[in-house]
């Protein structure tokens, strides 16, 4: 058999695999349930971080989680990928109405065995859980539309979609940054509640034991090049530590050097929760750094962007298009409301103007004394960030 035959073969396998594996997961979850032993908050996610959030304040109030992640990195949290039926990493292109109620028929008489339902990543996946009786959060964090910023009449149902949920009750909507709050305002006129990512789970905290600075960045050429203009120890993120790094590994580095490829990225809340020593680029730095390097650097604020597909125009009277990333009153727009860039949340972290003045920075900066500054802030932090879950409401209602 020839080489290109056994990789064929085994495609075949895996697929074949996957597929029994998923129809077996449906065949166990399928089960009638009675409405009366109704607990807990189920889980439909794409992501492993935000909802990591989530699940610390339902731990809080002692309200169970059950979670169905299909995350490419659940390897973070030594956990496997969950294989569900109809709607999943491989599906997800062609979410709609269709697979909404193929998912229902699918699974619902397992779903209405909860109280509560989180949509973490993507937020559209809170549409699934209509009609099932529970109180559904919806948590929007890098632009709520995503996958339809190309599909305007997909788009459109899903604005409807969260409207009516909000309007009949079931569905409350959040984000985890000022920007996809404000966000999901222009497009559809909702205000989700503004709660920003604790990250609380991240452990160990910092030790800067090592005496270099690590550079993150969106390519790992662009962080070597950073690497190799600076004076100070530095070294490029995944080169250095690998791709399937620890977070031990990370925070016993002196300092963390982001360059950002958005305004909000959950491994700056990881980075902070860590109480290890930030440094981002000025506005005016970050701007000319996205002239020069237009696909890493603020490269992928909108899913236009890394699709190379034009977005959806808005519909709603008065919206901007928060897609059009050639104009720089858009650019603007993102950066005033950065998470890196909050004086409020994120007070600790340190901004360079140039890489000289990032050497000098680096060189002089007492790093211990910022990192135990930003110890001495967290606990204050994290309750600002439990009482707005409190606020919320939502925790109320499925805890029953």
């Amino acid at each position: 058999m020839t080489a290109a035959a056994r990789i064929r073969s085994r495609l075949r396998r895996d697929g074949l695999r996957d597929t029994a594996g998923r129809a077996l997961h449906a065949a166990r979850h399928a089960r009638p349930v009675r409405l009366g032993d109704r607990q807990g908050v189920f889980d439909l996610d794409l992501h492993i971080a935000v909802v990591a959030d989530a699940r610390t304040q339902l731990e809080r109030r002692g309200v169970p989680l059950t979670e169905w992640n299909m995350s490419g990195h659940t390897w973070v949290f030594g956990r496997a990928r969950e294989r569900v039926a109809v709607v999943n990493e491989r599906t997800v292109e062609g979410f709609g109405p269709k697979q909404v109620d193929r998912f229902q028929r699918t699974y619902g008489s397992y779903l209405r065995s909860f109280r509560g339902y989180l949509a973490t990543y993507p937020p559209c996946f809170s549409l699934l859980y209509r009609g099932l009786g529970g109180q559904a959060l919806a948590i929007c964090a890098t632009r709520y539309e995503w996958p339809f910023t190309s599909d305007a009449e997909r788009w459109a149902w899903l604005d409807a979609g969260l409207e009516q949920g909000v309007d009949e009750g079931w569905l409350t909507l959040a984000a985890n940054n000022r920007a996809d709050a404000d966000y999901v305002e222009n497009y559809t006129g909702l205000r989700p509640a503004w709660i920003p990512s604790a990250c609380s789970y991240i452990a160990p905290d910092y030790t800067g034991r090592r005496p270099e600075a690590v550079v993150s960045a969106a390519s790992e050429s662009l962080a070597i090049s950073i690497c190799e203009t600076l004076k100070q120890e530095a070294i490029p993120l995944r080169t250095a530590l690998g791709r399937r790094f620890t977070w031990s590994q990370l925070y016993d580095q002196r300092a963390i050097v982001l360059i950002p490829y958005n305004v909000s990225i959950m491994a700056l809340f990881e980075h902070y929760s860590a109480c290890a020593p930030i440094y981002v680029p000025t506005p005016e730095f970050l701007r000319q750094l996205a002239s020069e390097h237009p696909a890493e650097v603020l490269g992928s604020i909108s899913f236009s962007q890394v699709s190379g597909r034009p977005a959806a125009p808005p519909r709603r009277d008065g919206a901007l298009d928060l897609n059009e990333m050639r104009d720089g009153q858009v650019v603007d727009w993102y950066l005033d409301r950065a998470d890196f860039y909050d004086l409020d949340w994120m007070p600790l972290i340190r901004r360079f103007e140039s890489w000289s003045h990032l050497d000098h920075l680096l060189g002089t900066d007492d790093h211990r004394a910022i990192s135990c500054e930003m110890a001495a802030q967290k606990p204050a932090r994290l309750a600002r960030i439990a009482a707005l879950w409190d606020q919320l409401g939502w925790l109320d209602r499925v805890a029953g």
